[in-house]
């Protein structure tokens, strides 16, 4: 027997080559089986603890889920407390303004009053001071006409004329 190209001296020399060449593929086989059985060993380990990751991100995703969800909703109260004080703030400025245009309109009508009223006591003053000097120049007159009535009685007292 002979192999291609190959040509051996005797049946035993060819018989030892083909029981070497089946010993290392025979080698080479349980090589590989034994690096599958390590790939599939590793593999499967592997495997497991993606699962086990693949688990703890899809606890760790619903878990985030459900604290979005929780922000949503205290957001949503948050606005609407929001909403509502700014309404009652701008309620509440909105009457303080009134209150303000209606302060302002008294102030306005108090100090027209106040204006009225010093116009009037200064018109009074100049009244009295009038008065005043009108009794001042009456007073002297009424001397002079008690002295001329009462001095006309007596001999060579000159008569004062009224207004003099």
């Amino acid at each position: 027997m002979e192999d291609s190209g190959k040509t051996f001296s005797s049946e035993e020399e060819e018989a030892n080559y083909w029981k070497d060449l089946a010993m290392t593929y025979k080698q080479r086989a349980e090589n590989t089986q034994e690096e599958l059985r390590e790939f599939q060993e590793g593999s499967r380990e592997y495997e497991a603890e993606l699962e086990t990751q693949l688990q703890q991100i899809e606890t760790r995703n619903r878990d985030l889920l459900s604290e979005n969800n929780r922000l949503r909703m205290e957001l949503e109260t948050i606005k609407e407390k929001f909403e509502t004080q700014h309404s009652e703030g701008y309620r509440q400025i909105s009457a303080l303004e009134d209150d303000l245009a209606q302060t302002k309109a008294i102030k306005d009508q108090l100090q027209k009053y106040i204006r009225e009223l010093e116009q009037a006591n200064d018109d009074l003053e100049r009244a009295k001071r009038y008065v005043g000097k009108d009794r001042e120049v009456r007073e002297p007159l009424s001397l002079d006409t008690r002295h001329h009535v009462e001095g006309g009685a007596q001999l060579g007292a000159k008569p004062v004329p009224y207004g003099s």
